[in-house]
């Protein structure tokens, strides 16, 4: 399926705002981080790091907000495109601890490549290729497209 400029730069936006979020919750880690080591402790001053963070994910929250409005868009518009067609968007933070996943209302997780097991090819040994060729040549017997003599003279050059 082709894509038009259009639908490329919706589904770069898209991507370029998934990394915006990112970037804002890995400088939200570094910031809470660096908050502790100057403060020397989180017990006294817990109220003000969650509330500073809090601030801090609501801000975020706003700003993307006003970025959908002044563009006209909605998050259902984004994952509607078609490059997200049947696949889910899934955003994983602290190694798994915090993970939000947009897309399909199941819970079952499609794979892009079904089959998991890689195909396992192997040479023909040269028995099997002579049972392939005797098989072949009665399924043509049956079908009258050679004659007995013939299957015979066959049979004997195979064997």
């Amino acid at each position: 399926m082709k894509l038009n400029g259009e639908q490329n730069k919706s589904v770069f936006n898209g991507v370029m705002l998934g990394y915006l979020v990112l970037i804002l919750h890995v400088l939200l880690m570094i910031g809470l981080g660096v908050t502790v080591v100057v403060i020397k402790g989180i017990y006294d001053f817990r109220w003000l790091i969650i509330i500073a963070g809090i601030a801090l994910i609501g801000g975020s929250g706003y700003y993307f907000y006003q970025y959908f409005r002044e563009h006209k868009q909605r998050l259902h518009d984004l994952m509607s495109d078609p490059a997200f067609n049947n696949r889910t968007l899934e955003i994983s933070l602290m190694g798994g601890m915090a993970t939000v996943r947009l897309g399909h209302k199941d819970d079952s997780i499609r794979l892009i490549q079904e089959n998991s097991e890689p195909e396992v090819k192997q040479l023909e040994t040269a028995k099997s290729t002579q049972i392939k060729e005797l098989s072949e040549l009665t399924r043509m017997l049956d079908d009258k497209l050679i004659t007995r003599e013939e299957f015979l003279q066959l049979k004997k050059e195979i064997l």
